[in-house]
């Protein structure tokens, strides 16, 4: 008993102290009892401090705008009263919500009193001076209006860069070299395959590029994150896609250095690429085609200056000469035009013995041609319509299209034995008796000589009593000059 006496006199003696400090506090200036009132002052930060009562006890200076009077005048009014009008409701509601003796937090935006907009970031602490029991609140108000325009603005800023680089089909990386976490956005995934989603590593992306251009594009990094050097890193490289395709990639880089112990050191390297596959193989389409044109381009000048030669030596007359170089030249433009509309690729054989005919055929009916779709390569379709052309002419001049019933027969078929073969027969029939020419001519030259240089195969003409036959074959397998349609 006599302890627990004892325990109660002390009790009794230190809340007897406690009662006279408070007394003395309370006898003290509220704003200057203590230093850390001037520190408070000085900050940016709203600073209140209340009493149990709801009376205002401080307000730090940055308070000033949102108080209805002078600091001095605030002191000792209710909280409500000494704040400006538009910052009372919020207010209120906040005292409702703020629990006692729990730490409250709540952002807020109002309106100042020239009605520009704040947002506020409110903390509600208990307050506790010498005792246990809460005897007021401290409001501590962050004004983050300014950061969240900084941060609006930034946020703006990169939905415009982002918006930018997807118009120009250009994917961002940021590679962490300190912690080696890579960022990719959403596009720069989409070029290489990848699904939005998928978490990516360097060494995944590293993984990707096409073996030919390892080495260069891996050059080109070391040199782009030497501090010695700082080299751009602009690459154009391949990568090869899980699905097996193989895209034509430039990319551009540039490291960021810090200096670590007095060392300076690459910490992050960022940049953008883009897929240039398209244009890439459009370039080299365009460069292979321009070469393609001037080769052709020869090769129709050597096939004019040839039937230019010929006819001039055949000793005609002027009128005759101009007559056949003019037809001659029209059959070679007829197979350019079939061969443009096929983009030079191949022309089909039965358009090329069509439009031999066809100035010959479009009433008569007396040309009867059967055969399969094969197509022949440019060269090839050049000679055969220069040679369809001399054969349709020397029919009319002296064949089977000289009289009212005579025809032309042109088929031809392919054949498989060892290699597919291309067979194709001219036969007259019901003409005038054919008599073998007494010199060899420039449409027999073309078809003995111009054919089986193109075709790679042979032909043979045969002046037969009862009307002109030609017998072509031209391989279709090992050569580039036909293929099967």
């Amino acid at each position: 008993m006599a302890e627990r006496e004892d325990l109660r006199a002390e009790n009794l003696a230190l809340r007897a102290q406690i009662a006279a400090l408070e007394t003395e506090l309370a006898g003290r200036p509220r704003v200057e009892r203590t230093p850390m009132f001037a520190l408070l002052d000085a900050l940016p930060t709203l600073v209140a401090a209340i009493d149990s009562s709801g009376a205002a006890e401080f307000f730090s200076a940055a308070f000033k705008p949102w108080l209805a009077v002078s600091r001095a005048q605030a002191v000792g009014r209710p909280l409500l009263e000494a704040l400006i009008p538009n910052l009372r409701p919020a207010a209120a509601n906040l005292m409702a919500q703020a629990a006692a003796g729990q730490m409250f937090r709540k952002d807020i935006t109002v309106a100042d009193d020239s009605g520009l907009e704040h947002y506020l970031q409110v903390t509600i602490v208990p307050r506790r001076l010498g005792g246990l029991e809460q005897n007021g609140w401290v409001w501590v108000i962050q004004d983050q209006t300014s950061q969240r325009q900084i941060d609006a603005a930034l946020r703006a800023s990169e939905r415009r860069m982002s918006l930018a680089a997807e118009a120009a089909g250009l994917g961002i990386w940021d590679r962490d070299l300190v912690t080696g976490v890579l960022l990719l956005s959403d596009r720069a995934k989409a070029i290489y395959g990848l699904p939005a989603d998928e978490d990516v590593t360097y060494d995944t992306l590293v993984g990707f590029t096409h073996p030919d251009d390892f080495l260069p594009a891996d050059d080109t990094v070391r040199r782009a994150l030497d501090p010695t050097r700082k080299e751009k890193a602009p690459l154009l490289y391949r990568i090869l896609r899980r699905d097996g395709s193989v895209r034509w990639l430039q990319s551009h880089g540039e490291a960021v250095f810090e200096d670590r112990d007095g060392v300076e050191t690459a910490v992050r390297f960022v940049g953008a690429i883009q897929d240039i596959t398209d244009a890439t193989l459009a370039a080299q389409r365009q460069a292979f085609l321009m070469n393609e044109l001037n080769h052709r381009v020869k090769n129709t000048l050597a096939s004019v200056q040839s039937i230019a030669h010929q006819t001039l030596r055949n000793g005609q007359s002027p009128d005759d000469t101009r007559r056949q170089l003019s037809a001659r030249l029209i059959a070679l433009a007829g197979a350019h035009d079939i061969l443009t509309r096929e983009n030079w690729e191949a022309a089909d054989l039965g358009d090329i013995v069509g439009a031999a005919v066809e100035p010959y055929d479009a009433t008569t009916g007396r040309f009867h041609i059967e055969g399969p779709p094969v197509r022949i390569a440019p060269k090839a379709a050049v000679a055969m319509a220069l040679a369809l052309h001399e054969l349709v002419t020397n029919a009319v001049k002296y064949g089977s299209l000289s009289v009212d019933r005579g025809c032309v027969h042109i088929r031809w078929r392919v054949e498989v034995a060892q290699a597919e073969t291309l067979v194709l027969d001219w036969l007259e029939t019901d003409g005038p008796r054919v008599v073998p020419p007494a010199r060899t001519g420039f449409g027999t030259r073309l078809l003995q000589e111009g054919l089986v240089t193109e075709f790679g195969g042979q032909a043979r003409l045969a002046f037969e009593p009862t009307g002109l036959t030609c017998h072509i074959e031209a391989p279709l397998g090992g050569q580039p000059i036909l293929e099967l349609g």
